[in-house]
């Protein structure tokens, strides 16, 4: 069963931003991943797959597919998009969807460099990624958007850049 809400997972790629080399951002249709830098994060992966952007315009929304790494993998989705919540949804979970949902935003996304970041209708980017602790286990973080009011978050930049150690 697919879960929709965004994982990462810790998998000792605790290191230094420094450290990593300089990169543009993908091209359109390139295939890249998303990784999460902060305080004592060096680059954890999202699980899910590699994403493509059919445009740099921001318009266009960003097409997740599983990244096949065992051949007897059973994946039940593709093609999904990567969403942050709207401002009237109650949750701040981002996610992937096959639908977009009132209460999705599926645009908007850019590079900045190899950093991501969210443009909305009157132009105004941020770069507002959190992780929360998942009940999944230990090492395992939800990815939420524009959380102001969570002790429990840590906020994080979301790069399409490998960490050295990958």
């Amino acid at each position: 069963m697919f879960i929709s809400s965004i994982t990462l997972a810790a998998l000792g790629l605790i290191g230094s931003a420094s450290a990593l080399a300089t990169r543009d951002a993908p091209d359109v249709n390139e295939e890249f991943g998303l990784y999460a830098y902060g305080d004592s994060i060096g680059g954890l992966s999202l699980f899910y797959a590699e994403v493509t952007r059919a445009s740099a315009s921001s318009s266009s929304s960003w097409i997740a597919n599983p990244n096949v790494t065992t051949t007897n993998a059973n994946y039940s989705w593709s093609d999904e998009m990567l969403y942050v919540p709207s401002s009237s949804s109650s949750s701040h979970e981002m996610g992937f969807t096959s639908k977009k949902m009132t209460n999705e935003t599926t645009t908007g996304f850019i590079f900045y460099g190899q950093w991501v970041m969210v443009e909305n209708d009157s132009g105004d980017i941020s770069s507002s990624f959190y992780i929360r602790s998942s009940s999944a286990g230990e090492g395992i973080y939800s990815l939420v958007w524009n959380v102001t009011d969570d002790d429990t978050v840590i906020p994080i930049s979301l790069r399409s850049a490998k960490p050295s150690n990958a």
